[in-house]
Parts: structure tokens; sequence; C-alpha cells
């Protein structure tokens, strides 16, 4: 197949799973071999540890599209579905998922070579020489040695299908479920001098609800007409299947809705297999280590690409007598 499939490996044999009739993973329960020896004592077994690591790392890949928030035209909802959409070209990173296998160690472990986005450009406004400025409020670290986090998987972005999730990074375990996953960051200016003040972040070196979730291209759920929205980022690392990673900042910026890659398959593909694992850790972990990157703008002016909408050519069909209602399929 073209896309990334990340097939679930159990092995060469299912042995290793012990399973109820209705199908309970009993690996989760019998940690320890409670049988009576002679001297009537209970022997523990060790049980090897089993989790997800996201390792994203600092060394770039390619180009992608990314939305720009900020903008006038950023927001997803319905009634913005026929407005043009804005982008920019970010550059992509190599990331690595590990499988981790205790027997195994990590050089051992199953693991997935994919690509992210680091960066979020956020529109700022246009200066009196009619030059577009953005700032790039990527989340970093603000401490280099405290750059593992803990996940929280959500049904993400609201307008896809429900088996799009996406992952809440989180410092500790105490952070869940809370409305504000806030994370200590290194400081980015909210104060814009051409509009409003940034609002994604509640202070400079404190950000909130940073995730790891679908990126590129992807097709939002029937009841919303299949719009196909372009992912942005408010400091989130998105995925980028590699059909959408692209050489050159100009090969990249040549892509358009309809020729797009859409992301929907490849990531319910890459994190089902991230949930089967993670689901047969006891806890359940699937852990996101970022390192920090030291040489990465904030300012800059950028040459802003407008799309075309998320349900436009459902319009056109429309307008053109190819289908007598836009939002039918």
């Amino acid at each position: 197949m073209s896309d990334e499939t990340f097939p679930i490996d159990f092995g060469n044999t299912m042995d290793n799973l012990i399973t109820t009739p209705l199908g309970r993973n009993l690996n989760l329960v019998c940690k320890k071999n409670t049988t009576l020896f002679t001297d009537e004592s209970a022997k523990e077994v060790l049980v090897p540890e089993k989790y997800v690591l996201l390792k994203i790392t600092t060394i770039a890949s390619g180009y992608a599209l990314q939305k720009v928030y900020g903008h006038p035209n950023v927001t997803t909802t319905f009634r913005k579905s026929a407005d043009p959409q804005p982008a920019l070209v970010v550059p992509t990173f190599h990331a690595q998922l590990v499988f981790f296998d205790s027997t195994k160690a990590e050089s051992g472990s199953t693991k997935h070579d994919i690509n992210v986005t680091r960066d979020a450009w956020y529109y700022l406004g246009v200066d009196h020489a009619g030059a577009t400025w953005c700032r790039n409020v990527s989340f970093e670290p603000a401490d280099a040695r405290k750059n593992r986090y803990l996940t929280e998987q959500i049904h993400f972005p609201p307008g896809a299908d429900k088996n799009v999730h996406g992952f809440f990074l989180m410092q500790d375990e105490a952070q869940r479920g809370k409305d504000s996953r806030q994370l200590e960051a290194r400081g980015v200016s909210l104060d814009n001098p051409y509009g409003d003040r940034i609002s994604c972040r509640k202070s400079e070196s404190t950000a909130s609800n940073i995730m790891f979730h679908i990126g590129g291209f992807y097709v939002a759920r029937a009841a919303l007409g299949h719009a196909k929205w372009l992912g942005g980022s408010e400091g989130c690392f998105t995925f980028i299947p590699k059909e959408s990673v692209h050489s050159t900042p100009e090969e990249a910026s040549r892509v358009t809705v309809e020729n797009a890659f859409l992301s929907n398959r490849t990531w319910v593909n890459l994190t089902r297999k991230i949930e089967t694992y993670r689901d047969n850790d006891p806890q359940k972990r699937f852990i996101v280590e970022v390192e920090p990157r030291n040489d990465y703008a904030r300012d800059s002016m950028k040459n802003i690409i407008m799309l075309s909408g998320a349900l436009d050519r459902q319009i056109r069909h429309y307008v053109n007598g190819v289908i007598s209602n836009p939002f039918s399929f």
C-alpha cells in the first residue's frame, strides 16, 4: 500500500496473549505467579515493561503546509467552510515511535520513523509597509532535563469522525481530565503590535493543552459535509504522512485542497497501533519526549498562501448544477 499502515505486531505467536472467552486480556491482571510451592510462599514473576514512546527530534525532514491561527479566515466553523484557508510552509522533523519492550531493550523494540511539525505560526497583522508578520508560538520545554510527558487521549479534531484521536501532553498524572493541562515552556511574548493580544497562552512561560494530533489535510465527518480542512497548531506537534512531506518549500507551496493527500486513514492506522500497545501496559503509558530546539525564529515576515475553502468543491458543483445539494454525499 502507498500509505503508512503501521501493522500491529504481536510477534510470531499469539501464545503470549492470555484472554478470557469474552476477549479480556488477562496479561493486565496476572502480574504474579501465585502457585503454592512446598514452602507455601507465592513466587513473584517479573512482568516485562511495555509502553509507547514518541521521540521528537530537531532534525528536519522536509516541508509541509500548515494552517495559520490568528488569521481572520482561520476558524473551522461550518459558517467559515467556504472561506479561503490561510496557510504557510513549515519544516517537518524526524520523530521515532518506539514500542518499548524491556525484554528486548530499546535497540530491539519495534520502531517507526514518522514526520511531525513543531512550528506554530500565529498571524499578527500587516505593518505600514504592507508586510505580513507572524509569531512562532511553538512549544519548547522550559527545562531540557524535564522533556518527557505523559499523554491523555481524546477525540480530536472535534469535526472529524469519532475514530480520529489526539493526545494531550501532561507534566504529571494529576493533570489528567483537567480543562487546562499546563506545561512549563520557554517564553513567548503575547503582545501584538498589529492587533489583539495573543490568546493561545495564559502566560508567556506557560503553555496549555499542547497535543500530538493529526496534521496536513484531513476530512471532516459527513455531518459537516466532508469538508477538507488544513490542520494547524498553537504549539502542538502534528503528524504529517510521508505523502505530504516535500523536499523543498516550493514543492510544498504548490499543494492545494484539490490535490492534497488526506491524513485520516494513515493517522487512524498509527493511533490504533499506539492505543493497542499502550492498553497492554498496566500503567497505560504513551510517553512523548521532546528534544528542545535552540535555533528557531519567533517573529518573522511571512507570505501567507490562501487555499480553497474547505467546502469549495461542493459549492462549485452546486453552482454549476452538478449536484442539487452542496452538502449531500
